[in-house]
């Protein structure tokens, strides 16, 4: 046995480590991020105490499961080979990231022993007599910044903290379920709200989240702009019925599916794909912000929390519950959860709206719209009969995939329309590989290494497709982003399309216009 915290350790640390695991249903740490917490309590961030510690810049600020999770690393390397970043030429290695802070934890710990440390001031907590038996080592390793570059001797250089998109890969191939992304989000939160150290093109879409409630700091009526392009009405919540005790679906549009261009298509046609159904939906219209998941996984907790109440009472009392003074719901409305119905085509709003709204007392019952999708065709409401050429291959978005294990929906749905065949890329389901936009990089430069999104166009190009489709807005503007820059590199067809499968099943569902149908135009008579 070691006493130096090598790799030996993990034979009697595994085991504590997995049943500790976060999630009692013993499913891996994805989905919800865990609220920000000071002593193991959430900090309230209406009313902070004077002692709360804002994130981690000291190694001794993670809780005893990180600290556990450090320690019981096998340094198999499993994540790194999984993980986006390290596959693209970034710094970031989550095996690393974890070994640097295992390394720098053991090393300063006769120094924590002895009664060190520092205030949020940076004074010395502990006395000369306390520290004076304490090695050298011990005190040069405590006088490192957690974040920080080569020169300044951080134990982590800011661009491994921030090349992360929280894709989950590193968290799925663990076989002692390390929980890297909770750590890495742990240290995002310090640099973001103490230290205001971040990539600065993330600064723009935090201040339009604040001031317009969306990251493209557009104007809330631009959210319906969209219903001005279908040819059937799209009932809003509060302006064209009194709630959603009138309608059986709840539409999150999201965002991007609101205001970005390529999205909205997906939006069209979803809602269209409903109209045909027969399914009653309704939208929230300029009510609807942005969930917070963006600012909650770049470390704005505050944000996000902000964000969230407002649309978590906005939701509720769409639903018909009653509010007390405190905004929470009384106990004589409250609704059971599959009374609150929402469907959104954003898996990032997916996994908000239903693994974390919870957090802030929101409970709703929410699909995928692929699983709608599905649901449809299989009861025969929605059926797929104009055949679409070609071959096909689909990209597996992480926060539907990883995040909340929906795999087979849309594969069903590509399935079920005629003329598709299916290919496979190598890095697929479990193993899928990220599109770079997740962990708020949509709004951040690439700046080191290949782009992500090119590394998965590479791969889906491999392959020869006709069509690359996806079910997820952020995944649709990088994978078209990269498809576009190809296309005019000469690298791939011009014939290649990038789309949604919700545009997909309604292009097979609707039935191409018959020249015979069409009226005869009247010739003028000939002279």
């Amino acid at each position: 046995l070691k006493t130096d915290m090598g790799v030996a350790w993990h034979r009697f640390l595994a085991f504590p480590n997995i049943w500790f695991k976060r999630n009692a249903t013993g499913e891996t740490s994805l989905g919800a991020l865990l609220p920000m917490t000071s002593g193991g309590k959430p900090i309230d961030f209406t009313d902070p105490g004077d002692d709360d510690v804002f994130g981690v810049s000291q190694v001794e600020q993670f809780s005893w499961k990180g600290l556990l999770d450090f320690s019981t690393c096998t340094e198999c390397g499993r994540c790194q080979s999984q993980c986006p970043a390290w596959n693209t030429g970034k710094p970031l290695s989550p095996k690393l990231l974890i070994m640097s802070l295992r390394d720098h934890a053991h090393a300063k710990a006769p120094y924590l022993l002895a009664g060190g440390g520092k205030t949020m001031e940076g004074e010395e907590k502990a006395s000369q007599e306390q520290l004076a038996g304490v090695p050298a080592a011990a005190l040069a390793e405590a006088e490192r910044p957690l974040i920080g570059t080569a020169e300044d001797n951080g134990v982590i250089d800011p661009d491994v903290l921030w090349s992360c998109t929280t894709c989950g890969a590193c968290v799925e191939q663990c076989p002692v379920d390390i929980e890297h992304v909770d750590h890495i989000v742990d240290m995002r939160r310090y640099q973001v709200m103490i230290e205001s150290a971040f990539p600065s093109e993330a600064g723009t879409m935090l201040k339009n989240l604040e001031k317009k409630g969306n990251p493209w700091g557009l104007a809330k009526k631009q959210r319906l702009e969209w219903t001005k392009e279908v040819d059937f009405d799209v009932p809003v919540v509060g302006k064209d019925i009194e709630d959603l005790t009138e309608v059986e679906y709840l539409y999150w549009v999201g965002c991007a599916g609101a205001l970005e261009d390529r999205a909205k298509k997906t939006t069209k046609a979803f809602a269209e794909l409903l109209h045909i159904a027969g399914v009653k939906f309704a939208i929230m219209g300029g009510d609807e912000k942005c969930t917070g998941d963006s600012a909650r996984r770049l470390g704005n907790e505050p944000l996000f929390q902000e964000l969230g109440m407002e649309n978590v009472a906005a939701l509720n009392t769409a639903f018909g519950e009653e509010l007390d003074d405190d905004g929470k719901v009384t106990d004589e409305s409250r609704k059971p959860k599959s009374a609150k119905k929402i469907v959104a085509t954003c898996p990032h709003c997916l996994n908000t709206l239903g693994n974390e709204y919870p957090q802030l007392g929101g409970d709703y019952e929410v699909i995928h719209h692929t699983q709608l999708l599905q649901h449809l065709v299989d009861e025969g409401k929605l059926i797929p009969i104009t055949p679409v050429e070609g071959i096909i291959t689909y990209h597996d978005p992480c926060y539907l995939g990883r995040h909340n294990k929906i795999y087979t929906p849309p594969r069903e749905i590509i399935g079920k329309v005629p003329g598709l065949r299916n290919e496979e890329m190598h890095r697929h389901k479990e193993r899928g590989f990220c599109c770079g936009a997740g962990g708020a990089r949509m709004w951040m430069e690439e700046r080191i290494g290949k782009r992500i999104n090119n590394e998965r166009v590479d791969e889906a190009l491999s392959l020869n497709p006709d069509i690359v489709s996806t079910a997820c807005p952020f995944c649709l503007v990088m994978l078209t982003d990269s498809v576009n820059g190809k296309k005019n590199d000469g690298k791939a067809k011009e014939s290649i399309q990038v789309v949604d499968v919700a545009q997909l099943l309604l292009d097979s569902v609707k039935t191409p216009a018959d020249p015979a149908d069409e009226p005869e135009t009247k010739s003028e008579p000939e002279p």
